[in-house]
Order: C-alpha cells, then structure tokens, then sequence
C-alpha cells in the first residue's frame, strides 16, 4: 500500500509541473502579440473578401469578424473604423438592395442564418437600426417554430447548421432591432425560446455553445446555466481545447466558442485555470500569420483557417 500512495504522489507532482494550468511569466504579453497578429490578418481579409463575394449574400465569417472588432476597440486595440463600416454597409445594402420583399421571402437559409448572423454583426457594433434593418429582424422573428426554436436547414456545418446557433442568434437578434411597439411579441417569442433551449439536449459542441449563449442573452434560469457551463468545462481535453465533436481533435474554432459562451454567461473567470489552460492551447496552436487551422466539416478534407472565435477569446483574458 505505500508503494502504492508514494506512486500516486510522484504521478501527482509530475503532472502538476508539466500541465499548463496557470500563466507563465512572458504568456501574457505572448497573447497580446497573438491577438495583434490576428487582427491584423483578419482586417485584411474581411476587406479581401468582401472584394470578392460577387453578391453571394450567405456568408458568416466577415459578420463575426465584426463582432471581434467591436470587442478589440473596447480593449484598447487599433481597429480601423473604415473595415468594420465596410462590413456594415454590405450588410445594410445587401437587405436594401434585396429584390425579394423580406415580409414575403421563404429562403430560410438565408433569412434565418445569414440574417441573424448579420444581426449580430450590427449589434456588437452598434449600429444604429433603420426601417429595413428592423424589417429583417421581424421577419426573423414570425420565422420562430411552434416549439419555439428557429430551424436552419443549411447542411453547412457548423456555422449554418444547428437550430441551437439560429434560436440563440435570432433571439439576440430580435431583441435588438424588432421595434418598440412589437415588444410583447418578442417577450413572448423570447420565452418560448428559452423553454425549447432548457428543454432540448444539446450533442454537439457547437449546441453547448449556443444553448449558453442563448439562454445567457435572453436572461435565462442562471442555475441551468450554470449546470450547462460545467458540462460543457468537462468537455476540455488535457491540451486545453475542445473538440466539435466527439470523434475528431480538439482545435481553436471550437476552443474558442468555448472559453467565450463560457466567459460570457459569467460561469467562468478568465484568471481561472480552466481559462488559462484553454489560452495556452490557443497560444500554441497559433500560425506564425496568426491564424488557426480547423478542419473543415462542411466539405470533407479541405482544410482552412478560422481565427474569429479563438481571437474573441484571448481579448476577453486582456485587462
């Protein structure tokens, strides 16, 4: 038996200095270059893309990038205001210049996805809402489902796939821009939503993520909450990151949803090492261009690089 327990004690100590629990000395300004690395690539591409969209609408990646902006100007970054206005205007043209009347249009792919996204876009940076901004977002909202879920029924994964990411974007996106007069029917919309999500288990990563955030955005039961969030830290393998799904490698897009819906509820701190650890994954993880690689699920065995999410995540751990 003491064999046994001084065994276990050296397992114990060996583990404890070797893991990646807490910040070094030098992570922290590790991070910072990491964040200024990243932003500065992804400014660059939010730019290069939009160049080249050629009107295709369904698009996610420069309306999260947005999101990202707004959070790095409040954390001191250098954010040119001309990027995140270009972004903005393709989003306010793209739903003024649309040919199909929105109070008609039957595309769910586009009105529920895209448009939440784009919704969300314009809230984080705070954009203020006209008569067709607030049009979308009513639109959205008559799209809910009789069991109070929105249903997204894009195969693209994960970004277009999930009725948890369209319930919890439409809700945000609802109660920003819906107008004043129809408040009551988005109480009640919001509501129903929140039964759905409380009541529907998630399987996915990307469905913990969004049960979180959705629920923390529409002032969900903070004990479920909670319950949710240590579900989901249980989810964190011993590098520090998370997977999409059970049967593929942990990697930044999914490490990064994580450690933000995580944050974002106020289930966890970023000096706590669950926190820390996660960074420490992000930190080593990273491209020399500052971005991350994830491989891509829609189409199988086409890699790219997604750095939004992981980027959110480092910013939230800046003080």
């Amino acid at each position: 038996m003491k064999k046994v327990v001084s065994f276990t004690g050296i397992l114990f100590f060996f583990l404890l200095a070797f893991s990646p629990l807490a910040f070094k000395k030098g992570d922290k300004e590790r991070m910072n270059e990491a964040i200024g690395k990243s932003l500065t690539l992804l400014q660059k591409n939010s730019h290069t893309f939009l160049e080249n969209v050629n009107g295709n609408i369904s698009y996610q990646h420069p309306d999260v990038a947005v999101v990202n902006f707004a959070l790095a100007k409040e954390k001191g970054f250098p954010i040119q205001d001309s990027i995140v206005r270009e972004v903005q205007d393709n989003i306010v043209n793209k739903w003024t210049g649309n040919k199909t009347d929105l109070a008609e249009a039957n595309d769910n792919s586009v009105m529920i996805m895209t448009g939440c996204y784009d919704l969300w876009a314009l809230s984080a940076s705070h954009y203020k809402s006209n008569k067709r901004i607030a049009l979308l977002a009513t639109n959205i909202m008559q799209r809910q489902s009789e069991n109070g879920s929105w249903v997204s029924p894009n195969a693209r994964t994960p970004l277009e796939y999930y009725s948890f990411s369209a319930t919890a974007l439409a809700l945000r996106g609802i109660q920003y821009f819906v107008p004043t007069g129809l408040q009551p029917a988005v109480k009640e919309r919001v509501a129903n939503a929140k039964t759905w999500l409380m009541n529907t288990i998630p399987q996915t990563n990307e469905e913990r993520i969004y049960q979180i955030l959705g629920l923390t955005w529409a002032g969900g039961d903070q004990g479920f909450i909670k319950k949710q969030a240590k579900q989901l830290i249980a989810k964190q393998h011993p590098d520090g990151g998370w997977s999409q799904l059970e049967t593929i490698q942990t990697d930044a897009y999914a490490t990064g949803q994580s450690l933000y819906a995580l944050n974002q509820s106020g289930s966890l701190n970023t000096e706590d090492s669950v926190y820390q650890k996660g960074i420490l994954f992000l930190l080593n993880t990273q491209h020399v261009d500052g971005s991350w690689e994830v491989i891509k699920r829609a189409y199988t065995g086409v890699p790219y690089v997604y750095t939004n999410w992981a980027t959110m995540a480092m910013l939230l751990a800046v003080k």
